[in-house]
């Protein structure tokens, strides 16, 4: 018996730590390596109770929120909708246009095949995109008011997997994760989908859904944005509650990696928001 619980202790962490949300909901930087609050413009709901923007990347009170083997017996969201008491200065609702890509950021928390630091067997299953039909949450993952949006594609897995694809990024999916070795839990990894042109403008619920396993059920993450019809009402929306109107750079296009190191590194933040 103390054989066992004592293999169950080792084995528990991975079990525990094999979970994830989204922590920014506008993001300035595309395939990003590290995490800077100061890049993000969006956040989920309840951002500043989890202290999602101060807190240590990845271990922010505990957010995240994993459905059940019953979905209709668990809320689909973390917290329900409220957008006058969800959001704050310190952490706002984000703002789109149509056609925007948008960047989301989310912790490895420790799943991702990597061939330098952790194997290639780290399962990354599906990553969809949702906007909420109508001004009431949906009961659950399968609920007929979701629509998808976006498949943002899963990473390559797999003993028999080449060595090579595993440590090379950007990567689609959950995974893409370029510094995971260096903090397997903590590590940032980001996604981006585009708002749809067919998109109604207005306030929307969005909905983030991620399976690691077909054998797990669901992670999600909720939030709320307005969207607007052109970049140039959403940079007015922003540039009225103090934010930059600048859109994303993509960190492999405005960086020369060499060996995995960056040459002649450049601060996009002071260069293109200052810009």
């Amino acid at each position: 018996m103390k054989l066992f619980v004592a293999l169950l202790a080792v084995g528990l962490p991975a079990l525990v730590a094999a979970h994830s949300w989204i922590v920014c909901t506008d993001y300035l930087e595309n395939n990003g390596w590290y995490w800077d609050q100061a890049k993000c413009r969006g956040w989920p709901r309840a951002a500043t109770f989890y202290n999602l923007r101060f807190g240590t990347f990845g271990t922010h009170n505990n957010y995240t929120w994993r459905l059940d083997n019953h979905p209709e017996e668990r809320a689909l969201c973390k917290v329900s909708r409220n957008d006058d008491r969800r959001y704050s200065e310190e952490t706002p609702m984000a703002a789109y246009y149509l056609g925007q890509e948008v960047v989301l950021t989310h912790p490895a928390n420790n799943h991702v095949a990597e061939s330098k630091c952790r194997g290639r067997t780290a399962m990354d299953w599906e990553n969809l995109m949702f906007v909420v039909d109508g001004d009431e949450d949906p009961c659950c993952i399968d609920s007929t008011k979701l629509i998808q949006i976006m498949d943002m594609g899963a990473s390559p897995y797999g003993p028999n997997i080449d060595l090579v694809i595993t440590t090379t990024y950007p990567k689609p999916g959950f995974q893409n994760a370029p510094k995971f070795c260096e903090d397997e839990a903590n590590a940032m990894g980001t996604y981006n989908f585009t708002i749809p042109m067919d998109m109604k403008p207005g306030r929307h619920t969005f909905v983030w859904k991620w399976i690691r396993s077909p054998r797990v059920s669901p992670f999600t993450t909720c939030w709320e944005a307005d969207v607007f019809a052109t970049k140039a009402e959403r940079d007015a929306h922003y540039a009225a509650t103090g934010q930059t109107t600048v859109d994303l750079w993509d960190f492999y296009q405005i960086n020369t990696i060499v060996d995995g190191e960056i040459m002649d590194p450049l601060d996009p933040v002071d260069q293109i928001i200052s810009g």
